[in-house]
């Protein structure tokens, strides 16, 4: 089967112009040509897909979501089977891929089966790399201890994520990898949901995070490492991980440090600020298990604002940045191009810069050179969006504007007349 979308304005992802009157080729579920309809050959007897007055682009990458579901109230969410919570999480999953993302790492919440059924078409969603669970220390960010005297099993069907010390470090980086993690996430701070720690606490030794990079690396894996607070950035990217999820509270070393090991930087800008915003325009979406989340959130929300000097420094000396949205069970969950828009007001990015980043540069942290471009030889993920974003990013938030949603070669969502 052969499909050729035609007469719209390419954006094939890797910073070039755009191109008027572009055409994609796509055989097989891969794009076998693209580019000005001067150049390209239209096969006979093609299915043709009009995109006339409309921009083409590749499939947007997200490199930090949670895909899985969790009810915000905690008390419900104990009340859940491990199955309801499963089928709600086909829910998160689907709008998604319906919002424009056709691929994505999941930071903690989603095994293998989840991508594995996702790859079979079982059910829809983004293509998945999965890290199955964010591994804690003792008292950390991933251990849901709660003052009653025990923990919570968020997801019923991931492995313990609590360790300490670099022998149990070494073992579950091992176990996670025998279970199918494409990386490894590690918490090396605390974090704003967090009961029994402080945002800003360093969390893990330097030789335990070493030896979690030293264990993936064995297995051509990487690690991906939470961390928000400055000592805990530091530590991580000293250790020599793949990427840095939030990062907030960098400063002029760590952009340093970021540029010598060639770290990936995965800010997540937009969950926290849409957070306060939420709350303003309802109050009952507070969440009263969570403690004094919402005030943490205002108090970030703060210290962030203070930050976008030194990110848009890091930004202009070359630090590497790909999109993630931290989307969760608290927010974002099909909203996830709201973030492009915090990279272009909070780090300075133009609008090209945050659709690579978005594209080929987010497929390069996940290791990927077939997907996140308009190119022969990768697979046909393929949006088109009513009007140009290069002059207002923020019409791909507009579910109404996508007209294609292409992964594979398949139409997710297809509008476009023939």
């Amino acid at each position: 089967m052969t499909t050729v979308i035609h007469g719209g304005t390419l954006i094939d992802g890797s910073g070039a112009d755009p191109i008027a009157r572009g055409v994609v080729v796509i055989e097989n579920g891969v794009i076998t040509a693209a580019g000005p309809e001067s150049a390209v050959t239209v096969p006979s007897g093609a299915e043709r897909l009009d995109a006339s007055g409309r921009t083409v682009l590749p499939g947007f990458i997200d490199t930090h979501v949670h895909g899985t579901y969790r009810a915000r109230d905690m008390r419900q969410h104990l009340l859940n089977t491990p199955t309801y919570n499963v089928l709600k999480s086909t829910e998160v999953l689907r709008e998604t891929l319906a919002c424009g993302i056709t691929m994505a790492r999941d930071m903690g919440g989603a095994d293998a089966g989840f991508r594995e059924a996702i790859a079979e078409g079982v059910i829809d969603g983004p293509r998945l790399q999965v890290s199955l669970g964010m591994i804690s220390q003792t008292g950390g960010h991933g251990d849901y201890w709660v003052p009653a005297g025990m923990r919570i099993q968020k997801r019923a069907w991931l492995p313990n994520t609590v360790c300490d010390g670099v022998d149990e470090m070494r073992r579950m980086v091992r176990e996670f990898l025998m279970r199918g993690a494409d990386f490894i996430k590690i918490c090396a701070t605390g974090g704003i949901t967090s009961i029994t720690d402080s945002w800003d606490e360093p969390q893990f030794t330097i030789e335990e995070i070493k030896t979690a990079v030293s264990e993936a690396t064995t297995k051509h894996k990487g690690v991906a490492v939470h961390a928000e607070g400055l000592a805990g950035i530091k530590n991580a990217v000293a250790s020599g991980i793949h990427s840095l999820e939030h990062g907030w509270f960098i400063d002029e070393e760590s952009i340093d440090q970021l540029l010598k090991h060639d770290t990936w930087w995965v800010p997540t800008l937009a969950l926290v600020p849409l957070s306060v915003e939420h709350r303003k325009k309802n109050t009952a979406w507070a969440s009263h298990q969570m403690g004094q989340e919402d005030v943490k959130d205002a108090q970030i929300l703060s210290l962030m604002e203070n930050q976008i000097p030194i990110w848009k420094e890091a930004v202009k000396r070359g630090v590497k940045i790909a999109m993630g949205t931290d989307q969760s069970h608290r927010l974002l969950v099909g909203e996830n191009m709201k973030e492009l828009r915090f990279m272009i007001d909070w780090l300075g990015m133009s609008e090209m810069e945050v659709i690579v980043a978005s594209t080929t540069k987010a497929a390069e942290c996940m290791g990927r050179s077939d997907v996140g471009a308009l190119k022969a030889g990768c697979l046909a993920d393929v949006l088109v969006v009513d009007g140009n974003p290069l002059d207002d990013i923020t019409i791909l938030e507009e579910r109404e504007r996508l007209h294609l949603v292409m992964k594979d070669g398949r139409a997710f969502t297809n509008r476009l007349s023939a």
